[in-house]
């Protein structure tokens, strides 16, 4: 992390986004909580991310790793080419406090165990991510519409369940 100095908070998200937007099983929950924990330290202001030992002693399978790395690294070449500083207001330190809440937000609901529900937020945090490390608002701001995206596909996802258990009790009471 201290090689990363001002990009930390980006470099981590992404790190963390990666697994779900792919997705690997089973890590929305593991990769979520860092990045509630990373999203607050943006909204408060701090200048570099901090982690609990326990959190920073966690590893990932690296077999696991290099698959993911293998899997996400055209998609990474092809997104790189279209990365560069733009609207720099949008990725800019005070707009980082915002981007922190929004990133609560996402990984909150990316830490639920919902169906379907893991992958539009990781995509819009990592959108997010790559903004912020390339100081590119443009980016931020596709970022922000994913997750304003994955919001609602979530609250979809979780009407259409919730409709579907009242219409399974309403048949097993008759």
């Amino acid at each position: 992390m201290d090689a990363l100095g001002d990009r930390a908070f980006g470099a981590l998200l992404l790190i963390l986004s990666i697994p779900n937007v792919l997705p690997v099983p089973g890590l929305s929950t593991a990769t979520g909580v860092p990045m509630i924990l990373l999203g607050a330290q943006m909204a408060v202001g701090r200048h570099s991310p901090w982690l609990p030992r326990r959190m920073l002693a966690a590893s990932f399978d690296r077999k696991a790793f290099l698959g993911v790395i293998r899997r996400a690294k055209p998609w990474a070449e092809r997104v790189e080419r279209h990365l560069r500083p733009r609207l720099p207001a949008l990725a800019g330190p005070t707009a980082e406090r915002l981007l922190g809440l929004a990133v609560v937000v996402l990984a909150g609901i990316l830490a639920l165990p919902i169906v379907f529900g893991n992958q539009p937020p990781a995509f819009a945090i990592a959108l997010i991510a790559l903004g912020l490390m390339e100081s590119d608002g443009v980016f931020v701001s596709a970022g922000l519409v994913a997750g304003l995206l994955a919001i609602v596909i979530v609250a979809a996802v979780l009407l259409g369940l919730g409709q579907a258990a009242v219409a399974v009790a309403q048949q097993l009471i008759g």
